[in-house]
């Protein structure tokens, strides 16, 4: 990108943001060094809080959405929460220090339609190539438009519950914003 310095290797695996400064900083307040040890805790944290914030918020919703089958409830929460940590992180280095709520319910929108499509199973009444479903002839069935709609509901809380922790926490000083 204009205006970044480029990443350069390391002696001993990893990379840093090559620069003028020591540690390769370039001007942006030691935060240059986006894979150092400073930003690895910053980023451990960010992952504790979301897997805490999106776990517990989609937790209700999640065991409607199994029907109140607690098994399902707590492998899907587990996962949740899993998903919310790595969320965490990678919402942390998206919105950077950018205000653009667009940026930030984009980053939710992302994650929670991802989660939408993997939980989407093809019943036995499709066809493939191109996929058809009975009874009605098109891609996909009401059931499928309902498990994907579920999913999407409960990652969008989990998600946006993650995100919020995170701007939080972020204003908060309890964690730092990823410079640049």
């Amino acid at each position: 990108a204009p205006g970044r310095p480029p990443l350069v290797a390391r002696r001993g695996g990893g990379a840093r943001m090559s620069g003028g400064g020591p540690n390769g900083a370039s001007g942006h307040g030691g935060d240059a060094d986006v894979f150092g040890g400073a930003q690895r805790l910053e980023s451990l944290k960010a992952a504790a809080l979301g897997a805490a914030s999106g776990g517990l918020a989609c937790a209700p919703v999640a065991l409607v959405a199994a029907g109140f089958d607690l098994a399902t409830w707590e492998f899907d929460v587990d996962t949740l929460a899993l998903a919310s940590a790595l969320f965490a992180i990678t919402y942390r280095y998206t919105v950077r220090e950018d205000a653009s709520p667009m940026l930030r319910q984009g980053a939710v929108g992302a994650f929670a339609l991802s989660r939408a499509g993997a939980a989407v199973r093809v019943p036995d009444t499709c066809a493939p190539a191109p996929l058809r479903c009975e009874p009605y002839g098109l891609y996909l069935d009401p059931t499928m438009l309902a498990q994907g709609a579920a999913a999407a509901l409960v990652g969008a809380c989990a998600f946006g519950a993650a995100a919020a922790a995170v701007d939080y926490a972020c204003t908060r000083g309890w964690l730092r914003r990823v410079r640049g």
